[in-house]
């Protein structure tokens, strides 16, 4: 299957922000069009949006960093990895096995327990120079136990990266930890809470030293100037945002309830999705719902995933249509 659903369908497979108005997303980009001239080359390293985010989350300018996407920086932090080895919190996000593999670092897969739980005592005993972990975690939806993130900082001998991508939909943040830490870098993303995913801007929060050290390995103008004034501008837009996530969290809820009406398991979840255990073939209900007009994903090939899906949470009216569709599929 694509990466990108065929038109048509309802977009539930790759997590983006459905709540926000694509006119309040069109209001915001034509306003930074208006500032900015796309002939010209502008902020070589995403200087002015950084300080604009330290403000935001009561950092210093030079602790943030920003990228072309959070893929860009999961990318630019695998090097660190390169002697020592990447340790992989799984299931999770393929991308980090992904830019492990570019750099040719040895690989170690640390897998969470049953109920997708953090074990410290995991991580800690594996060799690695880094490690990366979501949370909340992708495709699982659960945000890691506060206590047990900050013991794998404090004891990990190496680099620490929490992937912060679907934080706003979860409890927590460290961020205001990352500068004071030697060894912790956190990644946001502007794709997912501040519906920017086709801007492609995204921005990690260290201490300075690490911080220089991803400066000097990242390109110069990674960012379009209109990407970047862009993500400037929804920070000044963070109380609507801030409304499109509540409401979304609200119908996660009301969602996973609903599908505990099905022979189906839905798990706990804080991010803007839900991962769904069948008593059927993942792959075949996705094919079947694909029919129906909704696009899923099917993890059922990750660890300890047999048989889930991951759906994104839609406006309720959606929800609505796609629960019903899921129990024709069940019911065949």
């Amino acid at each position: 299957m694509p990466l990108e659903p065929s038109s048509g369908v309802y977009r539930l497979s790759l997590n983006e922000n459905l709540f926000l108005p694509r006119e309040f997303i069109a209001e915001v980009v034509s306003k930074a069009l208006e500032l900015v001239d796309p002939r010209l080359y502008r902020d070589a390293y995403g200087e002015e949006l950084a300080g604009k985010l330290a403000e935001f989350h009561g950092v210093e300018a030079s602790e943030v960093v920003v990228g072309a996407g959070a893929d860009h920086l999961i990318y630019l932090l695998a090097h660190l990895g390169r002697d020592g080895g990447v340790a992989i919190v799984e299931p999770t996000f393929e991308e980090y096995e992904r830019a492990a593999k570019l750099f040719g670092a040895p690989r170690v897969k640390v897998l969470l327990d049953e109920e997708f739980r953090l074990r410290p005592e995991r991580v800690l005993s594996a060799r690695a120079g880094l490690v990366y972990m979501a949370s909340p975690n992708n495709p699982t939806g659960n945000q890691f136990d506060r206590d047990a993130v900050e013991e794998v900082v404090e004891r990990f001998e190496g680099v620490v990266v929490v992937d912060e991508a679907y934080a706003e939909n979860g409890r927590y943040t460290l961020i205001r930890e990352a500068p004071a830490r030697e060894n912790l870098v956190v990644i946001r993303t502007f794709s997912k809470a501040w519906g920017l995913a086709g801007m492609r801007v995204g921005y990690a929060v260290t201490n300075r030293k690490l911080a220089s050290l991803l400066r000097e390995r990242g390109m110069v103008f990674a960012c379009s100037s209109l990407s970047l004034k862009a993500a400037e501008l929804m920070l000044e837009r963070w109380g609507e945002v801030a409304k499109a996530v509540e409401e979304a969290k609200r119908v996660r809820d009301w969602m996973r309830e609903e599908l505990g009406r099905l022979p189906v398991r839905a798990y706990p979840s804080d991010a803007n999705f839900l991962l769904v255990r069948l008593p059927v073939s993942s792959s075949w209900a996705r094919e079947r719902l694909l029919e129906r007009g909704f696009a899923v994903k099917d993890v059922g090939g990750m660890p300890l995933c047999e048989n889930c899906i991951r759906v994104t949470v839609p406006p309720k009216p959606i929800a609505e249509s796609f629960i019903k569709a899921l129990k024709e599929v069940l019911e065949r």
